[in-house]
């Protein structure tokens, strides 16, 4: 095997209304309960609805929301979204939470919320323990195709140490090409330095990207990401992005092939994995698994803390996630809500229908 190895600088983790909108009606009036009070949605497969959450009520920002903090959520077909980075120019965000934790009164004390981002297969890399605050990885084995090239990639672990010190953001990975007669040598990368970014990011400081195609390493700000075809898959802090779609503006399309497992892997169980307990899984993935045409490819796209996790796995019709609760903070930053899905109504391929939910402000 080879070793690849990078030089990192010591970064610890950090932690992490207009009057331009009209009031629509929305269902309500019941009760208010220990989950707050009933919001009820007609979601749209196409085109979004805007939730204002400390009423709760929907309302109609100018410009589909585009330059508004009027809003705080958003849906769209089985897209929710928060009035954060790619969504909207408010300090908005969310968290999934446990329902019983809430209801126990225990909320996280969370370093940062997950703001909107351009993500894809690697959106669920890793479980997150609130109470320690660290990111395990799951040990996915990602798939990577570009102009008919296949690479499998499986991170490792987030952390690594710089002079006995452990670090955040120092990411430990194993890469292969995956070719039609066998797989390629297994390369062990590293400290790969994905150290930049966190919410004070320097948009300035560069973080490492990979061209899997000439082994190399490349460390690339944000803005030369965006205009560089060079690279593959970037890593800064715990995003991981693949240049393709809104990622960059390459063709490289990437998969996650346990994708369908995630809802039911525990933390616990996330948590007993190891590099060594996982490598059979990524020597498992040949040829044959990356070119099956249930593998669906594509570059990085808009993802938010609702992404994969807030409909109920092999559901039919789909139905909301059970035992979850969603923390969200309001486009002006000022405030947090609990959301809790109770059910969907009329639900669909194309949308969840009449999606019943309610919220608290608990913050």
């Amino acid at each position: 095997m080879k070793r690849w190895s990078i030089a990192a600088a010591l970064l610890l983790l950090t932690p992490g209304c207009s009057d331009d909108a009209g009031k629509e009606s929305s269902s309500g009036g019941e009760p208010t309960t220990e989950d707050g009070t009933l919001l009820e949605v007609d979601v749209p497969a196409s085109g979004r609805v805007f939730l204002r959450l400390a009423t709760p009520e929907i309302v109609t920002p100018a410009d589909e929301g585009a330059a508004s903090t009027d809003w705080d959520l958003a849906l769209s077909g089985y897209d929710v979204l928060t009035n954060s980075g790619l969504s909207g120019p408010g300090d908005g965000g969310a968290l999934p939470i446990g329902l019983e934790d809430y209801r126990a009164g225990e909320l996280p004390s969370t370093p940062f919320l997950l703001k909107d981002e351009a993500g894809g297969a690697f959106t669920q890399w890793y479980a997150y323990d609130g109470e320690q605050h660290v990111a395990f990885s799951r040990y996915h084995v990602h798939a990577l195709e570009h102009e008919g090239r296949y690479w499998k990639l499986q991170i490792l672990s987030f952390y690594g140490e710089l002079e006995g010190a452990p670090v955040t953001g120092l990411y430990q990975l194993r890469v292969a090409e995956v070719l039609p007669d066998g797989p390629g040598e297994t390369v062990d990368i590293e400290n790969l330095d994905a150290t930049a970014g966190g919410l004070d990011a320097d948009e300035s400081a560069p973080s490492a990207c990979l061209d899997l195609a000439g082994n190399r390493q490349l460390m690339l700000t944000p803005a030369e990401a965006r205009e560089s075809t060079e690279w593959h898959v970037c890593f800064r802090r715990s995003l991981v992005s693949v240049n393709g779609e809104l990622g960059g503006p390459g063709t490289t399309r990437g998969a996650d092939l346990q994708e369908a497992e995630t809802g039911a892997e525990s933390l616990a169980d996330v948590k007993e994995r190891t590099a060594e307990s996982e490598a059979a899984r990524f020597a498992a993935a040949d040829h044959a698994a990356l070119t099956d045409p249930a593998v669906l490819y594509r570059g990085d796209h808009v993802t938010t803390a609702f992404t994969g996790r807030w409909i109920e796995p092999g559901s039919s019709p789909p139905a909301p996630a059970k035992d979850s609760a969603w923390l969200i903070q309001s486009a002006d930053g000022q405030s947090r809500f609990v959301a809790v899905i109770e059910r969907f109504e009329g639900a669909t391929d194309a949308s969840p229908g009449r999606v019943v939910m309610r919220v608290k402000q608990v913050e």
